[in-house]
C-alpha cells in the first residue's frame, strides 16, 4: 500500500506520521514492520467504519495472495504493539466473521494547502511580448532552473547494487563489489548518511524501481548504476536521482580497463561527493577494506560473501570455492581468510566433521597474522573460539575487539548477541541483535536472527512481529520462514506455524532434514499423527547430502515426551559440536530436559554455567 499523504494521526499517547512512516508513543519512536504499519494507517483512515477482511487483504497485499490467517496474525501483532491485552478492544474492534474497525478517539491533522492567487486579467494592464522574447525567457528559465540549488539538501543516499549486463564475464559479484566500494568510500566522509543494499535481494532485481527503493529506504537520493564487462574492457554507468521527484542530479559513463576498476569506483564516489557537498568537498578515503591490489581477488571474495548470505548448504560450499580462489590469486589478502574461516565453521556446525573446524581455525589465525587490525579477522577468530573451542572468555574479547575496530560491522554485533544468549544474558543479547538490524535494516538474515534471539529470551509475541518483518524483507529466505514458524508455535498458532514450516521446506531443498524436523514438531503440536509419521520417516532416512540433524531430532523427541531418546541425540550433537548446542540451555524447545542430570552434564561439557 502506497502512503503518500502527509496526514498526522493522534490517538491515546500515540502519534503516527503517515508520509514519514513513523509511529511514536509518549514521544518515543516505535519500530513497526511495514505491513503492520500499512494496516494501522488503513484502519485510521477508515475510523468507525467496519472494514471487511477481503477489503483489508486487497488494500494491504494488493499484488500477492495472502491467506486470511496471516491477516489475523498481523492484526494480533498490531494489538500487542498498541498495548492491548487479550480480550481487550481499546483501539481495534473485531466483528466476528465480518471484519475490523478502529474505535479509539482520533485527531487527524492535514496540512492546509494555501489557495492559489487569482490571476490578474485586467485588459489595461496587459503587456504584449514578442514571440522571440518569450522563447528567450523560456530558455533562460530552464537554464536558471538547472543551476538553482536543490530545494532540500541531500543528507542521505542509498547505493543500489550495480546491475550487471552482458555475458558470464559480468558476474553479479561485480555489481555488488562496486556498490560496496562506493558505499565504503562515501561513508568515510562522515557528512552523508550512506545505506548499502548490496546483499538485500529485493534491490538486486533487474526490474527494480530506484525511486521506490529510495522511498522504502527513507533516503533523500539514490545512486543507481549498470556494469558491463567485455574481455578486458569495462563500462560503468551511474546516475544519482533525487527521491522526492525523480530528478537526475548527476549522471556519468565510465569506460576503462577492468584492471582499473578500483580507480573508477573511487572516481564515482568522489564525483557524487562533489555534487552533494560542493567543489570543496573532502576527498573520500580509499576503500582500505579491499586489502588487495588485484580486482580479481576482490571480486572472488565478494562473490563468496554474496553466496554465504543466502544461508543455503549448496551456496556455502560454492562460497568456500570463491574464497579459496581469492586466496590463490592473492595469498596476502586477509579478508578471504577471515571469510572462509566462517564458511568452514558453518559446515562444521552442521556436523560435517573435525576437518572443517581445523580448517576454520587455521584460516582465522592466518587472517590475524596478516592483519590483526582488521575487524573481520577478529570476528573470525571469535567465531572459531566460541563455536569450535567453546572458549567463552577468548571469544568475547575477540568480538568486542572487532566492534572496537569497526563499530558499524553488523556481523560482529550479531556474533556478540549469540555469545550473550549462551550466557543467559538475554537483555544484552537482544540489544546487540537490534544493533545489527539497525546497521543493516533491510537484511532479512539479521531480522530472522532477532526473532530467534527474542524467542530464546521468552518474548514470543515480539518474536512473531520480528519474524513477520524478516519475511517481508525477503519472502524467499528459508531462515526467515523457519524462525517465523518457531515463533508461531510458541504463540500457540499451530496452523500458521505449519504453514510457514511447509513454505521453508519448499524454499530450501538442500537443507531438507532440518526444516523437515521443524515441520514434524509442528505436526506433533497440531496432533496430526498421520502426517507426522510420513514426515518422521523422511527425516530419519539416510541422506548423503547433509549430516544427520541430531539437534533437530532431539527437539522432536522432546515434543514427543521421549526424553531418553532426546538426550541421546543431544549427546551426539555435542560430540560433533553442532552449532545449535550453544543455545541448548536457553532453548525453550528443550525445557523438559533441563532438570535431567545428563542434560546438566552436557552443559558443563560445553562450558556453559547452569
Amino acid at each position: 500500500m502506497e502512503i503518500e499523504s502527509s496526514e498526522v494521526f493522534e490517538f491515546s499517547s500515540f502519534r503516527l506520521e503517515a508520509s514519514e512512516r513513523r509511529l511514536w508513543k509518549a514521544g518515543q519512536p516505535i519500530s513497526v514492520p511495514p505491513k503492520i504499519f500499512d494496516l494501522l494507517v488503513y484502519l485510521l483512515r477508515n475510523r468507525d467504519r467496519l472494514i471487511s477482511k477481503d477489503e483489508l487483504l486487497q488494500a494491504i497485499w494488493p499484488d500477492s495472495f495472502v491467506e486470511e490467517a496471516n491477516l489475523s496474525v498481523n492484526v494480533s501483532a498490531l494489538r500487542k504493539l498498541l498495548g492491548e491485552t487479550p480480550g481487550e478492544s481499546r483501539f481495534i474492534e473485531t466483528v466476528p466473521k465480518k471484519g475490523y474497525r478502529f474505535i479509539a478517539p482520533l485527531h487527524v491533522q492535514t496540512p492546509a494547502v494555501p489557495p492559489s492567487p487569482a490571476p490578474a486579467v485586467a485588459k489595461k494592464n496587459r503587456v504584449w511580448i514578442p514571440a522571440a522574447a518569450v522563447c528567450l525567457l523560456v530558455a533562460a528559465f530552464f537554464v536558471i532552473r538547472e543551476r538553482l540549488p536543490m530545494a532540500r539538501p541531500v543528507e542521505s543516499v542509498a547505493v543500489l547494487p550495480f546491475l550487471t549486463l552482458g555475458s558470464k564475464e559480468t558476474p553479479e559479484s561485480l555489481g555488488l563489489g562496486i556498490s560496496d566500494a562506493v558505499t565504503t568510500r562515501l561513508s568515510s566522509l562522515g557528512k552523508i548518511e550512506v545505506r548499502s543494499t548490496a546483499l538485500v535481494s529485493p534491490f538486486q532485481q533487474a526490474n527494480r524501481d530506484p525511486l521506490a527503493a529510495a522511498q522504502k529506504l527513507g533516503v533523500d537520493a539514490v545512486l543507481d548504476g549498470r556494469a558491463q564487462r567485455s574481455g578486458d574492457q569495462l563500462r560503468l554507468t551511474a546516475q544519482l536521482l533525487r527521491a522526492s521527484d525523480g530528478r537526475q542530479i548527476w549522471a556519468q559513463t565510465f569506460d576503462s580497463k577492468f584492471g582499473e576498476i578500483f580507480r573508477l569506483e573511487d572516481q564515482i564516489a568522489d564525483e557524487v561527493a562533489q555534487v552533494l557537498l560542493g567543489q570543496n568537498a573532502p576527498r573520500a578515503a580509499p576503500a582500505s577494506k579491499r586489502g588487495t591490489a588485484d580486482p580479481r581477488a576482490y571480486q572472488a571474495y565478494l562473490q563468496g560473501q554474496y553466496l554465504v548470505s543466502k544461508r543455503l548448504h549448496s551456496a556455502t560450499e560454492t562460497a568456500i570455492g570463491s574464497f579459496e580462489n581469492a586466496i590463490a590469486i592473492d595469498p596476502g589478502y586477509a579478508l578471504p581468510y577471515a571469510a572462509v574461516a566462517q564458511a568452514y565453521l558453518i559446515r562444521a556446525g552442521e556436523g560435517w566433521g573435525q576437518s572443517y573446524r581445523d580448517k576454520a581455525k587455521s584460516a582465522a589465525l592466518r587472517a590475524i597474522s596478516l592483519d590483526e587490525q582488521l575487524a573481520e579477522s577478529q570476528l573470525a577468530l571469535g567465531q572459531v573460539l566460541m563455536r569450535a573451542d567453546w572458549d567463552w572468555a577468548g571469544s568475547e574479547r575477540a568480538f568486542r575487539r572487532a566492534i572496537e575496530l569497526q563499530p558499524d560491522l553488523a556481523a560482529a554485533h550479531a556474533a556478540l548477541a549469540t555469545w550473550f544468549t549462551a550466557q543467559a544474558r538475554h537483555g544484552e543479547a537482544i540489544a546487540a541483535m537490534r544493533a545489527a538490524c539497525r546497521l543493516e535494516p533491510h537484511q532479512a538474515t539479521w531480522q530472522a536472527d532477532l526473532a530467534w534471539t527474542l524467542l530464546l529470551g521468552g518474548k514470543y509475541d515480539e518474536s512473531v512481529i520480528e519474524g513477520l518483518r524478516a519475511v517481508e524483507l525477503d519472502a524467499w529466505s528459508y531462515s526467515a520462514r523457519r524462525q517465523l514458524a518457531k515463533a508461531y508455535l510458541f504463540e500457540a498458532k499451530i496452523d500458521e506455524g505449519i504453514q510457514q514450516a511447509r513454505r521453508a521446506l519448499e524454499i530450501n531443498g538442500n537443507r531438507r532434514q532440518r526444516v523437515t524436523a521443524e515441520l514434524a514438531k509442528a505436526l506433533i503440536m497440531g496432533r496430526r499423527e498421520t502426517e507426522f509419521e510420513a514426515i518422521w520417516r523422511e527425516l530419519l532416512r539416510p541422506n548423503d547430502r547433509e549430516p544427520y540433524p541430531h539437534y533437530e531430532v532431539a527437539v522432536v523427541e522432546t515434543a514427543r515426551r521421549r526424553n531418553g531418546a532426546a538426550l541421546r541425540e543431544l549427546e551426539a550433537a555435542v560430540e560433533k559440536r553442532i552449532s545449535r548446542v550453544l543455545w541448548m540451555r536457553e532453548d525453550p524447545e528443550l525445557q523438559a530436559l533441563r532438570s535431567e542430570a545428563r542434560f546438566v552434564a552436557l552443559l558443563e561439557k560445553v562450558g556453559i554455567r547452569r
